[in-house]
């Protein structure tokens, strides 16, 4: 069990049960016309860019389904990062199978970080995707941290825009149904969470701006990070 300072918050205390080697259930999974175009029509997207390919950046989605099959909550947990290495294109209706197991953690000033390493492996056991999530599983007590003055930099600076996204309170909920977590969803929940509002899923901007990268040229092989 945790150390009494250290509780997670309402019901991610059941993470206390998972350790560095702990395999997540494998499962199936396949991204398919219909499921694409459902997350493309959120953000605007014109799925022509990707033809008969399978957009790999909703394949993300499958970590928090995976996580929930295991029987561990995804409401109230926090995504800070996703990395995607990819070695091939994955067609639409093509089936992988889910292959996850948790990294090492430990413990920072606002909660304990949960590493999750995974595979998305074809038929014939090639793995196609790699991926590693990480997020954030606040304690119930946040300790009181001293405030910086310093001022952060620009993290736009030297970037040119190639795209906008549009964070309506229905499109951040809509994007965010199939994995669930009430912080994308949920006013009170959100707010009681010490959020202004439900936050958009980070995953909702990687696809964004992986359907941007595409629109340039639809990589082969690529490994994309995006942290939140």
């Amino acid at each position: 069990m945790n150390d009494q300072a250290n509780i997670l918050s309402d019901e991610l205390n059941a993470y206390d049960r998972v350790s560095e080697g702990t395999r997540w259930p494998a499962m199936l999974t396949h991204v398919d016309g219909e499921r694409q175009e459902r997350y493309h029509q959120i953000l605007a997207v014109d799925g022509a860019i990707f033809g008969t390919l399978a957009d790999v950046s909703i394949f993300t989605q499958d970590v928090s389904r995976t996580i929930a099959k295991a029987g561990f909550p995804n409401d109230g947990r926090i995504l800070l990062s996703q990395r995607i290495f990819q070695t091939g294109y994955v067609r639409l209706g093509e089936e992988l199978s889910v292959e996850a197991e948790v990294g090492p953690d430990s413990d920072g000033p606002r909660g304990r970080y949960l590493t999750c390493n995974i595979g998305f492996r074809r038929t014939n056991r090639a793995v196609a995707l790699r991926m590693v999530t990480r997020y954030l599983l606040p304690f119930a007590k946040v300790p009181d941290l001293p405030r910086t003055t310093t001022t952060p930099l620009d993290p736009a600076q030297g970037m040119e825009v190639v795209g906008c996204l549009e964070l309506t309170p229905e499109n951040v909920t809509k994007f965010a149904q199939e994995a669930g977590n009430l912080i994308h969803s949920d006013p009170e929940y959100a707010h009681a969470r010490g959020f202004r509002a439900p936050i958009a899923q980070g995953l909702m901007q990687l696809t964004a701006m992986h359907s941007a990268v595409v629109k340039q040229a639809m990589p082969w092989e690529m490994d994309l990070q995006t942290r939140f």
